[in-house]
């Protein structure tokens, strides 16, 4: 069935192609994104056909998000998020997006930088962990929106490791700062371990993934006041992305 899936997802953007029509250049929140063949093909096909994408993630960080607000990501995808962020704290604003799927990285950071002075967007091949491993398992989902880190005996890829600390080694320690979170599950260990580094940023935007944490909503509850330990509220919540604000 997948095969077949597959199959048919080629054929109509092949289809598409000889009408004349883009497949690889998309306007998701009203943003150009550059997503080329060769890419993943599900998340070609479902921007070539309008599929809402991230739409709580995209509208909170219009909302809470600044000009000149320097941010990290962790979760790029094929940087549809980034360009929406970009396009809120402008062209010169410091940008680092970590994305683990390798194909993917300078997708991201094409789109990313698409809108931003040289030098100041940069995507990195990582994966957020906190196991102390130089390298983790990384599985790919049915598209390159839900990898993840692998489960015990699960298929994968080696993927280098990154914590949030190491990322501000990088970063600047002055002005207004935002997280921007989607790492399917990961950030429950990020939150339990990274409480000083979560001080330096004054809003996060984060997808919560209860379903996939070992304690469903209880962990979600005990990440939510791990962030209130180190001064993060829930100000709004737009179906599973909850954006935190500092003070």
């Amino acid at each position: 069935m997948k095969f077949m899936k597959r199959e048919r997802r080629t054929a109509m953007l092949w289809v598409a192609e000889r009408l004349g029509l883009s497949t690889e250049v998309f306007h998701p929140h009203g943003i150009e994104v550059h997503v080329p063949k060769g890419s993943d093909l599900s998340m070609r096909y479902n921007l070539f056909r309008k599929v809402p994408y991230e739409v709580g993630e995209a509208a909170l960080i219009r909302k809470h998000l600044r000009p000149g607000m320097a941010v990290i990501e962790l979760g790029g995808c094929v940087g549809v998020i980034s360009a929406v962020t970009r396009s809120v704290i402008g062209p010169k604003a410091r940008q680092i997006v970590v994305e683990a799927e390798a194909a993917l990285v300078p997708v991201c950071q094409a789109n990313a930088a698409r809108a931003a002075v040289p030098g100041a967007a940069t995507a990195l091949h990582a994966a957020v962990d906190y196991s102390g491993a130089p390298f983790v398992r990384f599985a790919s989902g049915h598209n390159a929106h839900v990898g993840r880190v692998a489960q015990p005996g699960e298929a994968g890829r080696n993927v280098p490791t990154i914590t949030l600390s190491a990322l501000l080694a990088d970063f600047s320690t002055e002005g207004a700062a935002a997280l921007i979170c989607d790492i399917e599950g990961a950030e429950l260990a990020l939150c339990r371990n990274e409480g000083e580094a979560l001080r330096r940023f004054s809003v996060i935007v984060m997808e919560l993934h209860p379903a996939v944490y070992p304690g469903g909503e209880a962990d979600q509850a005990v990440l939510v006041k791990d962030l209130a330990a180190v001064g993060f509220t829930a100000i709004e919540t737009i179906g599973d992305v909850t954006c935190f604000r500092q003070g």
